[in-house]
C-alpha cells in the first residue's frame, strides 16, 4: 500500500513536505515528532479525511481509524458505538468489553473508551488501521493492555498499522518501524 502526498498547508502555513510512504502487510509503523509536527494531519491524509495541496485524497474505503479522543456517541451504548462500523460480539469478547456492552460512554473509564474506539476501528474489517495517540492519558497497566491488543490484532489480521506517539519506548514495545516528522514544514525521516 503506497501513499504519495504533495505538501499539506493550512492557509499560508505549510505543515508537511511531500510524503512518500509504503506499507506492507503485517507491519506496524510508528510516527513520532513533537506536538504540532503534522502526525495527525498525515493520518487524516492517509484516511482520506483531508486532501493534500493538490487536492489528492486517499480513496481506500477500508481504513479503520482511532482518533486521539475516543469520539463515542454519548446516546449510544458501547455495543451500538462499535456496531456503527460492523458486527461487535467477537470484538466485545476479544477486548474484554462483554460486561460493558449495555453501558453508555459516560459510564465507562477512559481506558475502556479507548478500547471501544479501537473495537470500532476494527469492526469494519479494515485493510489498514490508523491509531492516533492510542496510549494518551492511560496509566502503564492500560498502555500495556493496549499494546497487547495491538500486537494480537497485527498477528490475527495481518494488516499494516500506523500509530502516532511521543514515546519511543511505546514504539519499541510494538516492534515497530519508526519514522519522525521533523522540521517546519515537516519531512518524514526513517529512524531505524
Amino acid at each position: 500500500m503506497n501513499f504519495n502526498f504533495t505538501t499539506k498547508s493550512y492557509g499560508k502555513e505549510t505543515i508537511l513536505r511531500p510524503i512518500n510512504l509504503t506499507l506492507i502487510k503485517n507491519q506496524i509503523i510508528v510516527l513520532m515528532g513533537p506536538s504540532g509536527s503534522g502526525k495527525t494531519t498525515l493520518l487524516k491524509l492517509m484516511a482520506g479525511l483531508e486532501t493534500d495541496d493538490h487536492q489528492y485524497a486517499n480513496k481506500n474505503p477500508k481504513i479503520g481509524m482511532m482518533f486521539q479522543e475516543p469520539r463515542l456517541l454519548p446516546w449510544k451504548t458501547v455495543k451500538e458505538n462499535i456496531e456503527m462500523a460492523g458486527p461487535s460480539n467477537h470484538l466485545l469478547k476479544e477486548l474484554n468489553l462483554e460486561d460493558a456492552g449495555t453501558l453508555y460512554p459516560r459510564q465507562i473509564s477512559l481506558g475502556m473508551a479507548r478500547r471501544v474506539a479501537f473495537a470500532r476501528a476494527l469492526a469494519s474489517k479494515p485493510d489498514l488501521l490508523l491509531l492516533d495517540e492510542p496510549f494518551a492519558s492511560l496509566d502503564q497497566e492500560r498502555v500495556a493492555l493496549m499494546q497487547s491488543l495491538i500486537l494480537k490484532t497485527k498477528e490475527k489480521l495481518e494488516i499494516p498499522m500506523v500509530i502516532t506517539t511521543h514515546d519511543r519506548s511505546e514504539a519499541e514495545a510494538l516492534q515497530a518501524k519508526i519514522y519522525r516528522l521533523e522540521g517546519r514544514p515537516a519531512s518524514l525521516i526513517s529512524v531505524d
